[in-house]
């Protein structure tokens, strides 16, 4: 046990100092959750399409976990590296992508209603993309 957390420690030691790294981490974490989720279930899915959950299939699930997956990966990647600009940038579009998504979802296609399990992937979105505008001049040190 002492060894897994010393790794740990250490793995985590080479973060950039600021809470916006630990925040990937922790959307990283919630993603990875929503993964697994997806492949096991698709109910919780069901509430975030509210208004057409007949159009939430086990296919579509797994593909959500898929990408769901995959942005999580590079968040990972992202709070390990906010100081180079080309990966900022690339954690700033895993949030545009999000939000694109679910703003097309409620006003485009309709699938979606202003309930919790909507709100939050969105609040998680918006607020990223806020946090991220606004520090970018403070995280970023390589172009």
């Amino acid at each position: 046990m002492d060894t897994i957390i010393a790794t740990m420690t250490s793995i985590f030691s080479t973060l950039p100092d600021g809470y916006l790294p630990k925040w990937f981490l922790f959307t990283s974490a919630l993603g990875i959750f929503n993964t697994i989720q997806n492949l096991m279930t698709d109910k919780l899915t069901k509430r975030v399409y509210a208004n057409k959950p007949n159009e939430v299939t086990p296919l579509s699930s797994r593909f959500f976990a898929t990408w769901t997956w995959s942005v999580s990966m590079i968040r990972i990647y992202v709070a390990f590296h906010l100081q180079h600009r080309f990966m900022y940038q690339l954690g700033i579009w895993t949030y545009v992508i999000a939000l694109t998504h679910y703003l097309g979802e409620l006003f485009v296609f309709r699938t979606c209603k202003l309930n919790g399990p909507f709100m939050s992937p969105m609040s998680v979105a918006v607020t990223s993309l806020v946090w991220m505008i606004s520090q970018q001049e403070y995280y970023v040190k390589y172009d």
